[in-house]
């Protein structure tokens, strides 16, 4: 295809690399530009990436008419101005989750998608894995049955390397610390699985980090459909991500080994997903077809770009698993009593703008 999409970099950090690599994985994608206000991180990222320009400031980004859409990896707090100032300057806008830091700013983004008519894609990525599809195919064929239970667990050892000068050290930058790193992941998951959650139950504490951020955290929650599930996420420990159903007809237990998350092209064959049918001893192993969760979601947000798909995971979906994070919060915050979701998912409870 000599015809490739033409997308920006912005915000050339670690992640921005990780999403550079499975844009170089496509056939569909090209990485038109850059931009950091680091002008040897731009250098280094075009040399890296083979990237063929850069610009000085996000305006010339933004007026650069072959860029079709802005690929955002940028501190969480930032997003709401950039993601704004793209779609109101005609550009298609991918942001890595979550939507935003404070729900106020997620719902002025909802607001500007809405006023401009633009695309906008959130990088909750894992819900493409390959054990969270087939978890969702065995739910929706009626396979596992009726699911009571959902548990879902993502840490890794972060809050343990932490240091002042990463903006991650700092409650304000990094509200809920592991929580809005990690668990959001989860938070969108298990709503794409389970569907929407109506409460949620919370304790969080601070145990070996340094920094001003707790690393660990355990939420319960009730879905609409009154099953339940625990959502742990942690910043003090070797990498885990699980997620484990519990159904009527079948248990699946789904295994990722985190050091290889950022290949998103090898992740599934360093996963593992395990059924137990009712009445059963015998615990099998499911195959997993191979998938590429960063390539896939990026080609996807090009295709939406030129009007030829639409995206999966949309405004709505970034703040309902936002909406989880700060409710988590809230409850914590009241001694772990269960708070509603709904009021943070349209913007009427207060804690939005912690």
């Amino acid at each position: 295809m000599t015809d490739r999409i033409r997308l920006a970099s912005v915000g050339l950090g670690r992640w921005a690399a990780v999403l550079a690599r499975a844009m170089g994985r496509s056939d569909t994608l090209e990485i038109h530009s850059c931009y950091s206000r680091s002008e040897s991180n731009r250098r280094e990222f075009m040399e890296t990436f083979g990237v063929a320009k850069s610009a000085s400031s996000y305006e010339e980004l933004l007026a650069d008419p072959d860029v079709e859409g802005v690929v955002l990896t940028t501190p969480n707090d930032t997003h709401r101005d950039l993601v704004i100032r793209s779609l109101e300057a005609g550009k298609a806008v991918y942001t890595d989750k979550p939507i935003a830091q404070t729900l106020s700013d997620a719902l002025a983004i909802k607001a500007a998608v809405e006023r401009t008519g633009g695309v906008f894609a959130v990088g909750h990525s894992a819900r493409r894995l390959s054990g969270c599809r087939t978890m969702k195919q065995w739910i929706d064929d009626g396979t596992l049955g009726d699911v009571s239970l959902v548990e879902a667990n993502f840490s890794n050892e972060r809050g343990l390397e932490l240091t002042p000068q990463t903006w991650r050290w700092y409650l304000s930058k990094t509200p809920g610390g592991p929580l809005i790193q990690l668990g959001v992941h989860h938070a969108d998951n298990l709503q794409y699985l389970m569907g929407p959650v109506k409460a949620v139950s919370a304790h969080q504490r601070r145990l070996y980090t340094e920094s001003e951020v707790p690393d660990a955290t355990m939420a319960i929650l009730e879905f609409e459909s009154g099953a339940l599930g625990y959502l742990g996420c942690g910043w003090a420990s070797p990498g885990i991500y699980q997620i484990r159903l519990q159904g009527t007809k079948q248990n699946l237990v789904y295994d990722l080994d985190f050091t290889h998350w950022d290949e998103s092209h090898e992740a599934d064959r360093w996963s593992s997903l395990v059924s137990q049918a009712y009445g059963e001893q015998e615990r099998s192993p499911v195959e997993l077809a191979p998938t590429d969760m960063f390539r896939e979601q990026l080609e996807e947000f090009g295709f939406a770009a030129r009007g030829q798909a639409t995206v999966e995971v949309d405004v709505d979906a970034g703040i309902r698993a936002l909406s989880i994070v700060h409710a988590a919060i809230a409850s914590n915050e009241a001694g772990g009593r269960a708070i509603e979701v709904s009021d943070f998912v349209s913007g009427e409870r207060g804690h939005q703008d912690r």
